[in-house]
């Protein structure tokens, strides 16, 4: 059985992982007067696009993320015929209509699929899900990546992959530290959000505050703030310093940067952290921020994501008899609400 995976381009991860893992992006289109730009996670063409747009602060923006008829000729033309079953995760159905889109999508592909794949001398169903990921960027980037585990290590039961994933979605901790609130505060109150209040953001921009922003199971709220970016990645780290003491379902931090890698790389917080997860078995992935996250929370922001723990038993089992579920379920946990 062929299995695929396919993300939206807000779902941040390293170039190097898409490839190797053969994810599939469904692109969202930028509009912008005459011009278009289509985000397929091309950390160069993104970089361009900071550099070269962003620095107009109040340009006009319009996103437009892949439509039912887009994600179902995505499908009949190519996945259906190369894969046997697929797993769609998308951004937080709160932040975006492409969950809506791809199960709409979804129940067409279910009734058309099999002239197409008897045309190809195919046999057999193709079965397709469809998850809300209830989260954004980097917390999307890791729930993908333990699907990929589960599908490449553990050889999970297709059956068993999406509950368990939107069981571990419930438990994601995404947080964001933006270097300008500009950005944020103008894309929000096109909206009507009011993550950033008016009173706040002009405090904010007079004293340089920089808020945290923490974003679970579909909604956001500032937690915190600090003087200054690099004070506040340092309180940022801090946070989540105690939860890998706390555990995490799965050893990975995954993070982005909207903008030059090495400017985050070289910064001294970021570099203590990942010798910090590093020596706690941690591993860091860090990519550039789609041009989605970018336009809403501005260039040189930061986010993070990481699962809180511990493990999830595996519930339905494998298709291989020699992979083990992981220990220590959170059952008792979920039900009293306390990760």
């Amino acid at each position: 059985m062929r299995t695929g995976v396919v993300i939206d381009s807000a779902c941040d991860l390293p170039q190097s992982y898409i490839q190797n893992h053969n994810l599939h992006i469904m692109p969202i289109s930028l509009h912008f007067g005459y011009d278009l730009f289509r985000d397929t996670r091309d950390p160069e063409a993104t970089q361009a696009f900071y550099r070269k747009y962003l620095a107009e602060k109040t340009l006009d923006i319009e996103t437009a993320p892949f439509s039912v008829e887009q994600i179902k000729t995505l499908f009949m033309e190519e996945l259906v015929l190369k894969y046997d079953r697929v797993l769609v995760i998308t951004i937080a159905q709160t932040r975006s209509p492409i969950y809506e889109n791809a199960e709409a999508a979804s129940r067409i592909i279910r009734t058309q699929y099999r002239e197409q794949r008897q045309q190809a001398g195919m046999t057999g169903s193709f079965q397709l899900s469809v998850l809300d990921s209830k989260t954004l960027f980097t917390g999307e980037g890791v729930l993908v990546h333990e699907a990929m585990r589960l599908l490449e290590e553990e050889d999970i039961l297709f059956g068993t992959l999406r509950p368990h994933i939107e069981q571990l979605s419930q438990h994601v901790h995404g947080y964001l530290v933006p270097e300008d609130l500009f950005y944020i505060r103008y894309r929000a109150s096109k909206k009507g959000e009011k993550t950033i209040g008016l009173l706040k953001y002009h405090f904010g921009a007079l004293f340089d505050i920089k808020p945290i922003i923490h974003f679970h199971r579909g909604e956001s709220q500032v937690i915190d703030k600090e003087r200054g970016f690099d004070r506040t990645l340092i309180k940022l780290f801090d946070i989540v310093r105690h939860a890998i003491q706390q555990g995490l379902a799965t050893p990975i931090i995954n993070t982005s940067y909207a903008g030059d890698l090495e400017i985050i790389r070289h910064k001294r917080a970021f570099i203590d952290f990942e010798r910090y997860a590093r020596d706690h078995k941690i591993e860091v992935l860090l990519s550039v921020m789609s041009t989605a996250g970018g336009i809403n929370v501005g260039p040189g922001a930061f986010a993070l994501a990481y699962i809180a723990g511990p493990p999830l038993n595996i519930v339905g089992g494998t298709n291989s008899a020699n992979a083990k579920p992981a220990p220590n379920p959170l059952a008792s946990a979920m039900e009293e609400g306390s990760i």
